[in-house]
């Protein structure tokens, strides 16, 4: 083995570096209102030394295909790569690698003789160590290739095609360069471009890495003049051949966050499904994400290996979507809001109160609002997908996940138990929209990891006491150690255990998509700015952390020390106990794959991932274990812990909360009020609740650890990782407080108007309430009034759905001198919370005894005159009045 590469070295003084090189820009934003991320400049990419370079100067070099994507099939090279790769080439009956993709010439200067060579790494030295030489620099990657001429010129701004080849191993009559492929690992490829800069010298443009897994060496070239017959395999004949690796794969079905819950009643009287954008509907589309990926599970199920490949698989479900899509499939309507965002963070001061009693925009967002073109097909779109997910599901495994990926230690912070049922407790709705009982007690952690006490905290908020945490090994031996993948049990906890899964392979399941993430878990000497690398060569490296476990499984059986399931030996347990550094633990684990929860790779690439799995099943290299079985398994290890920190490096993703916990809790202690206040005695209250549920599932997504990783190097606060996503929860936060406000505004005590006079001691007061919720509430009014004056108790008053109502409060008065009176009221909530202004009513009050006597002379004084006027008209004396009337 050689020493520690070149590039690891480097890495070692990269943070200090770069804080340097960005000391001038923008610093990590306080709290939740994070400053937007950065785009990095290659002046600030050189002094920082990263390696991939996220921003090279002059020309930016891609891989965009390779093939074979895994050499095993040395005995027919014609189909080498059958672990989900093309036929490849040949040269006298040896594979041939090809690479090719892209260079882009990205400074301002034209480039001249571009050239890229083809280069080689050591192979990695076992399944956890796949992910080094991707950070290694170019000095590392020995075995060399001869340059290539791409272009005479490439002129700014333009780009060109490439395409480099080796052979596997030795051509017999080349003398040229090979790959030097000859054992069974995972080997690192580099791709260098060097050009000449107009009017500068030579120099070395950039690079890009692969990973190239060998399951089976390709056999040496044919010599002329010898038979095949004759050539004898280098492999023993009664040599046993390596015991197939355990396989498990989570398959994940979530999006990123996108809903938000709706003032009721502004939208209509009906329920409806408000987005921050129309992410999820394309998604749902027939070319969209989602529908790829369970296309994509449909058919490697239909291929081969493909009974395995589901026996093995199990569909990870976030409740939080199924439910959205639901109700989208049943035809509630759906309303895009463009409110939510990282330029809405921290703005709602700025926009101002709504003043009470209602106007013209009470939607608590201050955005616009549009509806998509065409419902029906929207709609349709969900249908499809639901009825294709159910057949997937059926008969399969489905775990539920955390609703809208929420953190669960945050939480447990908040403490809420509605907050915690909605985030934990949804397998019957899960069971009701699929049809199939998720595996009950099982928590999944969206970030991967779970802090000491968290699972404890939740259970009697209402989380699944006694779950096995299916997490990375964030777990702790009794003597402090990090254990390899396996079951840990958690002693002195409910929780019980804890069934662990590889960081290597979580990290490269991570880092492919669109939004890759250096995960919490993932070992800092392996992250980097990920978008330095394609797409395509990023799910390669996936690919080949995948397979690797079952190189070591040839290593182990290679050199007689067992491997996984080895006859004498419990499924899924160590050969002889729990493992050391040095054993071959990966391999007895096998292969447990936990992408992430909202996986943003297509159909397509996530489909060659399952395809190479399941190739690998048909040749018996691996063999399905279900996760009911790996759940139930023997302890690894019997005695652990969970680890405050997995890996004891800063978490560049971490929310700082700066109170948001509090908020959260305040924002739902609303929600609660606004529950007690629906009047259920009324039968059109039966919609009420779909109207609130929103609200608290969207403190969920305030919570979502979704992107909190992506961005940025993955090591370095200032580098940008998770901004973009703090940015949105702190936007989420200030719209969650404002629509439960503006939800509680709707039930309002209108003034009556300047002064009520009391026409008598007993004359009653007289108001208004209102309610513009679409549904009926029950409110309290309470009274506050000075001494003299007594106001009966008005008690608990209906009000129906988007109505008012006009109250008479029975009032006596002892006050006298007619003077004036402030009488005080308010509109309160069953928890007594306040939900108007008070609204102060001027009553005129006192002198009655003088009204009384002059309205009593008046009436006397009317009947003395009626009376005698009425006795002269009967005896016939005409009153003037009378004079020309008849008696």
């Amino acid at each position: 083995m050689i020493g520690r590469p070149v590039g690891r070295v480097v890495r070692a003084v990269v943070p200090t570096a770069l804080c340097a090189a960005l000391a001038i820009g923008p610093g990590w934003g306080v709290g939740w209102g994070a400053a937007a991320a950065r785009t990095i400049t290659p002046e600030e990419a050189s002094a920082a030394g990263y390696i991939p370079n996220p921003a090279p100067a002059l020309a930016r070099i891609s891989i965009d295909e390779l093939t074979p994507r895994v050499l095993d099939g040395a005995h027919d090279p014609g189909v080498a790569g059958g672990g989900g790769g093309a036929a490849v080439g040949t040269e006298a009956g040896v594979p041939v690698v090809t690479v090719s993709g892209t260079i882009t010439n990205v400074g301002d200067t034209p480039l001249e003789a571009v050239d890229v060579r083809l280069q080689r790494g050591p192979r990695a030295a076992d399944a956890e160590s796949v992910r080094e030489p991707l950070v290694w620099s170019e000095p590392s990657f020995g075995v060399r290739g001869e340059f290539v001429r791409v272009a005479e010129a490439v002129p700014p701004g333009a780009s060109v095609p490439y395409r480099v080849s080796m052979p596997a191993r030795a051509v017999p009559g080349d003398p040229g360069p090979d790959l030097q492929l000859t054992e069974p690992g995972v080997y690192p490829l580099l791709v260098n471009v060097n050009g000449t800069p107009a009017g500068g010298s030579p120099a070395r443009l950039d690079d890009a890495r692969t990973l190239l897994p060998v399951l089976e060496a390709p056999r040496p070239a044919t010599v002329p003049g010898v038979d095949d017959d004759e050539v004898v395999d280098p492999a023993p004949a009664d040599e046993p051949g390596p015991a197939p690796v355990p396989l498990t794969v989570l398959w994940p079905l979530a999006s990123s966050p996108t809903r938000v819950a709706a003032v009721p009643g502004v939208e209509g009287p009906d329920p409806v499904v408000m987005l921050t954008d129309d992410s999820l509907l394309r998604e749902l589309s027939g070319s969209g994400r989602l529908t790829g990926l369970v296309r994509a599970a449909d058919e490697a199920f239909d291929g081969p290996g493909g009974q395995e490949l589901r026996s093995s698989t199990c569909l990870a479900v976030d409740p939080a979507l199924l439910g959205t899509v639901s109700e989208i499939a049943g035809g509630r309507t759906v309303v895009i809001s463009d409110d939510t965002g990282p330029d809405r963070a921290g703005d709602s001061a700025a926009r101002g109160g709504r003043a009470r009693g209602g106007g013209e925009d009470d939607s608590g967002a201050g955005g616009t609002t549009t509806r998509p073109a065409d419902p029906e097909a929207v709609a349709a779109d969900a249908t499809r997908w639901l009825d294709e997910l159910r057949a997937l599901a059926d008969g399969a495994c489905v775990v539920s996940l955390p609703a809208a990926q929420a953190g669960l230690e945050s939480v447990a912070a908040v403490g809420s138990t509605d907050l915690t049922r909605a985030a934990l407790d949804n397998a019957g709705s899960v069971e009701r929209i699929l049809g199939v009982a998720p595996v009950p007690d099982v928590l999944v952690p969206a970030s991967g990891t779970l802090a000491p006490g968290t699972a404890e905290a939740l259970a009697p908020q209402g989380g699944a006491a006694g779950s096995a945490v299916v997490a990375a090994p964030s777990t702790r031996t009794d003597t402090g150690l990090v254990p390899p993948p396996g079951v840990v049990g958690l002693a002195g906890t409910e929780a019980g255990r804890a069934l662990t899964y590889s960081a290597t392979i979580g990290s490269a399941l991570a880092a492919t998509g669109d939004v890759p993430e250096n995960p919490r878990y993932s070992d800092p000497a392996t992250r980097y700015w990920l978008t330095a690398d394609s797409p395509a060569a990023r799910l390669q490296d996936a690919r080949a952390a995948l397979l690797a476990p079952v190189v070591d499984a040839i290593d182990a059986a290679g050199d007689g020390t067992g491997a996984a399931g080895a006859p004498g030996t419990a499924a899924g347990a160590v050969p002889g106990g729990a493992a050391g550094p040095g054993d071959t633990a990966a391999a007895a684990q096998g292969v447990l794959a936990v992408p992430p929860q909202v996986w943003t790779v297509d159909g397509e690439s996530a489909g060659s991932l399952l395809e190479s799995l399941g190739a690998q099943l048909a040749a018996g290299r691996m063999r399905a274990l279900p996760l009911a079985e790996r759940l139930t398994g023997p302890m690894t290890v019997p005695d652990g812990s969970l680890a405050p920190d997995p890996t004891g490096a800063v978490d560049p993703g971490a929310p700082d909360p700066a109170g948001a916990d509090r908020r959260i809790a305040a924002a739902l202690d609303a929600v609660g009020t606004l529950r007690s206040l629906v009047d259920t005695s009324d039968p059109t209250s039966a919609g009420a609740q779909d109207h609130l549920d929103p609200m608290v599932t969207d403190a969920l997504r305030v919570l979502s650890e979704t992107g909190r990783r992506a961005g940025g190097d993955g090591v370095v606060p200032g580098s940008g990782t998770g901004e973009a996503a703090l940015a949105r929860s702190a936007a989420r936060l200030d719209r969650l407080e404002e629509t439960v406000t503006a939800s509680l505004d709707r039930v309002d005590l209108l003034p009556p108007g300047s002064v009520f006079t009391m026409a008598s001691p007993n004359s009653p007061l007289l108001l208004v309430t209102r309610n513009a919720l679409p549904f009926p509430v029950r409110v309290g009014v309470t009274v506050t009034a000075p001494e003299d004056i007594r106001v009966d108790p008005v008690g608990v008053v209906p009000i129906p759905a988007s109505g008012s109502r006009t109250l008479q409060v029975p009032t006596q008065s002892d006050a006298e001198g007619g003077t004036r009176h402030a009488v005080t009221f308010m509109l309160t909530g069953p928890d007594g919370r306040p939900l108007s202004e008070p609204v102060e009513l001027s009553v005129q009050t006192g002198g009655y005894p003088v009204a009384q006597a002059f309205a009593l002379a008046a009436a006397a004084l009317a009947l003395v005159l009626g009376g005698r006027r009425y006795l002269r008209y009967r005896r016939g004396i005409l009153d003037p009045a009378d004079e020309g009337h008849r008696p």
